[in-house]
């Protein structure tokens, strides 16, 4: 499982539902959304291309995600890209099978293999003030087969790349094409490469921002002024490209096993201060 918390995020919104139901607003209209499909990328885009969807047209969009290693109950917040623009990359590589006593008569793509692995690797940047920030990470890959009696033909290889920003993930992603296409030619292989699951920069909007500050005062609960974006990829973003809103951090724990950590859990606890924060939010827009 991919263990990140989204159940809590969907019980905190299940609980705001409850709040608003035996203390209801005196005026405005609120959506709750609940989505799938957050961790590939595709759940966000479907609603936003959701006839119904497109029929609301938001003046607002808020969501949160629960953040271990933070005070418990803590507001972490920061304004503009408060996530990064995430890319998932997919690599093929073609040549010839031969015997593997005659290596000399295939093309075998062990070579270009490396050869991509170390440049691409090279082109990351994990300083987070620099303006060419960029985490690139290897997910996956695999050279021929199992037949020890022949030379390989065909290798993958899968990174996930994340950068600041959208034209900073653009201008990365036309250097990986050319080391790719190089290399390839250097050692006479076929090749593809596939960009996949995609996620837009959450950019969080100076007012949208402001409410949540103040929500977190009324509510006299921690808050923590985040100076760089968190590095792990959020759907959240595709709604902030399109309609004003923010995205914010919920503190679960210094001691909380990180997200994606097979020890991680949901500490329910949290649940109430999502749900304060978000009806506060929905408060100050309307008051």
């Amino acid at each position: 499982s991919h263990k990140c918390g989204h159940d809590g995020h969907a019980a905190i919104l299940i609980g705001l539902a409850r709040v608003l139901k035996k203390k209801p607003l005196l005026k405005g209209k609120v959506i709750l959304l609940f989505q799938p499909s957050e961790e590939n990328g595709k759940g966000a885009k479907a609603v936003l291309e959701d006839e119904k969807f497109k029929s609301i047209q938001p003046d607002f969009v808020y969501s949160l995600h629960n953040v271990p290693h933070y005070d418990f109950g803590s507001i972490i917040v920061k304004s503009d890209s408060f996530t990064p623009s995430v890319t998932s990359l997919k690599i093929t590589l073609k040549g010839k099978t031969a015997h593997a006593a005659e290596p000399e008569n295939g093309v075998n793509p062990d070579l270009a293999l490396l050869e991509i692995l170390t440049a691409i690797k090279a082109l990351a940047d994990t300083n987070l003030e620099s303006k060419t920030f960029a985490v690139i990470t290897t997910i996956y890959a695999t050279l021929g087969s199992k037949d020890y009696g022949i030379s390989a033909d065909y290798a993958e290889l899968h990174f996930t790349i994340r950068c600041w920003t959208a034209n900073q993930l653009k201008a990365l992603k036309g250097k990986i094409a050319t080391i790719i296409n190089i290399i390839c030619e250097k050692h006479e292989l076929k090749n593809t490469f596939d960009w996949i699951y995609e996620f837009d920069s959450a950019n969080n909007n100076s007012k949208a921002v402001d409410y949540i500050r103040k929500a977190a005062i009324y509510n006299s609960f921690k808050i923590i002024e985040k100076k760089t974006p968190f590095k792990w990829g959020e759907d959240f973003g595709a709604f902030t490209q399109k309609y004003n809103g923010a995205m914010f951090g919920l503190g679960s724990g210094k001691n909380t096993p990180a997200l994606h950590n097979p020890d991680y859990d949901f500490p329910d606890e949290i649940t109430p201060y999502g749900v304060q924060m978000f009806y506060e939010i929905l408060k100050l827009i309307y008051a």
